[in-house]
């Protein structure tokens, strides 16, 4: 039986079935690993195959019956061990760093497995399980692996069920992976039970591919590493990756799905289709509104040079021209690879290394970029014309990829990023707008001399290189490297200060696409003739490989890391052995050395420490004023660089008691009074809003107004909803009904920064700042209101205006005595000192409206006698309004003009302080009932 072309015979879907039954058990393995650490295992088919490999090795000498279950403890062994040996030692490290050490983990265990048994690797002579029949279906002949999976995977599902649900060490996984703090506290080992469940996913992934590996041909690494988890992957995401019964049983409809996508089409265009229905699920799904990367270890970006950068990149350039006068023409080709190569892993520095975002698909950009080069070359026999079409190719396409990372980040945009890497090497570039079936490469031609020599040719990569180089290190010191280091630690801090996140987001990517399709056209005009083989998925893992070893926050890190990835193994042959041990040891690299080999040579070389980050020289602007402030300095000093560190935070960053709101020169913040409002309407106008969150009414109907000049503190118990409206108010939560009104305009569907640009302004309840900046280089990202920062004037290398934003900075930390913190990186400062760096952020962006969010919380007593001071001075010097939410009411019964009260999201009273804290609704839901008499004397 047919349909528009396609098989839905019952031996196809019968195939389908069994096919996706092995795609079940994978995606029940990637979910259990996830559940218990939220942790994508990109390794997890690959501890499947190295457990076919073991019993193919194990069967020359025993029964395979035996020999079964060893080659499964084997595997959850190998599970476990990865989750101790690798996965916790980078806990506390940003997500991505661990998936990608998995990627590489991926490929060693592939090449152990060669090594233990090549046979694994080839359906035709790998053991099949004795005993059990064998039938055909219609002309699909069902084998004795085929049968066995059908009779027992039910029994592994059942068993799996069982022993999570029904023995201890099960429930304890759960409980671990449900509230590890809360089970630990309990008596159940966390850490160990985590373990656990990478093991019974590894053992899981072993029973799949042993049975699986019969039905097929021969394997390469490549179909055994990124297509095979794609379609685990694909199951396991439509089931959110939480629930095993869904992902088992839409990993069986991929399964039957790709069976009848190729009765008709190629298997790149099953990649394609997956791809969509990976995206699809996703963004279908509620994203989250934390960064989930702004506790992570980030290495530290130095925004000046080192001493002795720019001699040694003298004579790096020197030692590269020179070497085509000295090395043959194979040995030329090998190092125009190089360039290619490092040229793909700039742009992976810039996505990850400075963005914070997993992008697997930059080697596909590099192979569209290619494309659309040589086919503009010989379309106009004009190679400039074509280098310039093969970066815009790339750019877009990145742009386009990038889209869906407005709202995807860590795991999801890896995933996905993954998925369009499949389905262009192994679909879109087949195309014959693309490469066709290849295309043969014209010579390149410089004016009227024919570049037919590679030694010649790698010159012009080398000159490549140095121009992506350039441009790299440009945007990283300059201010849009800034913006993106503060979005990749909090992307929330940086929308309330007015960072236009989406847009930034596009431009990098764009940004980075043109740099891999740069490489794509380095590497695309080396070659003869040009095939999909040149570009296939797997090497847009290589790439952010060799961005990691080589050092994600260093520029040079690309070149490097290309040199031990790609160089190595291309001048010396290393055989599957050296394959395997190259592999090992850069993985050993990632796992033990955070910065790279360019943080390894860099501490050998005895590299002297960097000048302070936002040490620039400052020139007078417009209104912008240095002031000096009274009093003894604020704590102690620092040099930009010094990375966080761990141990009880500093308990005396800033001097406390009556000495500190004195320091205060709110007059001396680089500000102007604010005019007053024209007309008598409200500055702020909350009109019935309403927010639910599943069957939990968080806001219900929330309804009142502030008036211009006010200081307005709204009071209620925990749960009431006061931070879910003011994340209504500001933009970062949408609300299910009402209306916000402000300075008499509809803002109800305004961005966080529009809001912010337009005066309203908000502080967040835990401080929320960027960790791995510089107090100057926050300050910095606040002065984006009124000096943006240019992606054409960084790339030009225009230092100016960040000149002016850190002299803007320095003013606004003099005025509040914090400027001998300049240098500190916020990660260093106390719970309090960030706080007050936050309101120093605030009100350098001139607010006319400013939402404080518990602004006491972590402040001594004193401290918060010094806050009240500090909103009186805001209102009577900058001429702002304060709306603050605030647990302390002899704070808010000093400085508030008018109290709200809410209880479960709703406003229960309001007026002047003393009439509210006695009305009777208040004194049940928030100072109860024992507080009653207090409350009324």
């Amino acid at each position: 039986m047919s349909f528009l072309g396609y098989d839905f015979g019952f031996d196809r879907l019968a195939v389908g079935l069994f096919t996706g039954l092995t795609y079940g058990l994978l995606a029940v393995g990637i979910v259990l690993v996830y559940r218990s650490s939220k942790f994508v295992n990109f390794a997890h088919g690959a501890i499947g195959v190295f457990g076919a490999a073991v019993l193919a090795r194990l069967t020359d000498g025993i029964a395979f019956w035996l020999a079964f279950p060893i080659a499964i403890v084997v595997a959850g062994a190998l599970g476990a061990g990865i989750e101790m040996s690798v996965v916790r030692r980078l806990h506390g490290r940003p997500r991505v760093i661990g998936m990608i050490a998995t990627l590489g983990l991926a490929q060693f265990i592939l090449v152990l497995a060669l090594l233990v048994d090549r046979d694994s690797f080839s359906g035709s002579t790998y053991p099949k399980p004795p005993g059990l029949p064998a039938f055909s279906i219609g002309t699909t002949a069902v084998g004795s692996s085929l049968t066995a999976m059908l009779l027992l995977t039910p029994v592994l599902l059942a068993a799996l069920a069982f022993f999570l649900r029904r023995t201890k060490y099960g429930i304890a996984i759960r409980a671990a992976a449900d509230h590890p703090d809360a089970a630990t506290v309990n008596g159940v080992p966390a850490p160990l039970m985590t373990s656990l469940a990478w093991a019974v996913a590894g053992g899981v992934a072993a029973f799949s591919a042993i049975l699986l590996t019969p039905t097929q041909g021969v394997q390469s690494i490549e179909s055994l590493g990124p297509q095979l988890l794609l379609r685990g992957l694909a199951g396991a995401v439509i089931a959110r990756m939480t629930s095993l019964p869904i992902a088992f049983t839409a990993s069986i409809g991929v399964g039957v799905l790709e069976q009848v996508l190729l009765s008709r089409e190629s298997s790149g265009f099953v990649d394609v289709v997956l791809g969509l229905a990976i995206l699809v699920s996703l963004l279908r799904q509620r994203t989250g509104g934390r960064n989930n990367e702004q506790n992570a270890s980030w290495p530290r970006w130095d925004a000046t040079p080192p001493p002795g950068t720019r001699i040694g990149l003298i004579l790096l350039a020197v030692i590269g021209v020179g070497l085509a006068y000295v090395v043959s023409n194979s040995t030329a080709s090998i190092l125009t690879m190089i360039c290619g190569y490092a040229l793909v892993g700039l742009s992976v520095i810039l996505v990850t290394g400075i963005a914070g975002e997993l992008s697997l698909g930059q080697f596909a950009f590099a192979g569209i970029g290619a494309a659309a080069a040589i086919q503009t070359a010989q379309l106009t026999g004009n190679m400039l014309t074509g280098v310039l079409a093969g970066c815009a190719a790339g750019a877009l396409a990145s742009t386009g990829v990038g889209i869906p990372a407005l709202r995807l980040r860590g795991v999801a945009l890896g995933v996905t990023t993954l998925a369009f890497a499949l389905a262009t090497s192994g679909w879109l570039l087949r195309q014959t707008f693309l490469l066709g079936d290849g295309l043969t490469t014209p010579y390149p031609m410089w004016r009227d001399y024919v570049v037919s020599v590679a030694t010649d040719y790698y010159l012009f990569a080398l000159l490549m290189l140095a121009v992506g180089w350039a441009v790299t290190a440009r945007l990283r010191r300059g201010g849009f490297g800034r913006l993106l280091l503060a979005l990749r630690d909090n992307e929330e801090a940086g929308r309330a200060l007015t960072v236009a996140a989406p847009v930034r987001k596009l431009q990098v990517y764009g940004v980075a696409g043109a740099l891999a399709g740069l490489g794509g056209v380095v590497i695309g005009f080396g070659q003869a003739q040009l095939s999909i083989n040149s570009f296939p998925a797997s090497a847009s893992i290589d790439v952010v490989a060799i961005a990691v070893v080589g050092g994600l926050s260093r520029t040079g890190g690309a070149l490097l890391g290309a040199i031990v990835i790609v160089g190595l193994p291309a001048l010396f042959p290393l055989g599957i052995a050296g394959q395997a041990v190259l592999t090992l040891g850069w993985l050993l690299v990632v796992i033990f050395l955070p910065e790279g080999l360019g943080g390894l040579l860099a501490g050998a070389a005895g590299r002297l420490p960097a000048v302070p980050a936002g040490r620039l020289t400052p020139f007078p602007v417009g209104r912008w004023r240095s002031a000096s402030r009274d009093g003894e300095s604020a704590g102690g000093g620092g040099v930009s660089g010094v990375p966080p560190q761990s141990g009880p935070e500093p308990a005396a960053d800033l001097p406390a008691g009556p000495a500190w709101p004195g320091q205060w020169r709110v007059r001396d913040l680089p500000a102007e009074r604010l005019a007053p409002m024209i007309g008598t309407s409200p500055l702020l106008e909350v009109a019935g809003i309403r927010r639910s969150f599943g069957g939990v009414k968080a806001v219900q109907d929330a309804t009142f107004a502030v008036t211009e000049g006010e200081i307005v503190g709204i009071i209620g118990p925990n749960g009431a909803g006061k931070t879910t409206l003011f994340e209504i108010l500001a933009g970062f939560t949408s609300a299910d009904g009402g209306m916000v009104r402000y300075q008499g305009r509809d803002v109800t569907g305004w961005t966080p920064e529009r809001r912010a640009r337009d005066g309203l302004a908000r502080s967040f309840q835990d401080a929320r700042l960027f960790p791995a900046l510089t107090v100057r280089e926050t300050l910095m990202v606040a002065g984006e209101k009124l000096i943006p920062s240019s992606l054409v004037v960084d790339v030009l290398g225009d230092r100016r205006p960040s000149a002016a934003k850190a002299a803007r900075a320095l003013a606004a930390l003099r005025a509040m005595g914090l400027e001998d913190l300049a240098d500190r990186t916020v990660g260093e400062l106390s719970t309090g000192t960030r706080r007050i760096v936050e309101l120093c952020c605030l009100l350098t962006l001139e607010p006319r409206l400013l939402l404080l969010d518990e602004p006491s919380s972590g402040l001594t007593q004193a401290d918060g006698v010094a806050l009240g001071e500090l909103m009186l001075r805001v209102r009577a010097e900058l001429g702002t309004t304060v709306l603050v939410i605030e647990h302390d009411l002899p704070l808010l019964s000093r400085v508030a003009d008018r109290l709200i009260a809410m209880d479960a999201g709703t406003v229960i009273a309001t007026g002047p302080p003393d009439e509210v804290r006695s009305h009777p609704a208040v004194v049940l839901s928030y100072l109860g009932t024992d507080e009653a008499a207090v409350a009324r004397s």
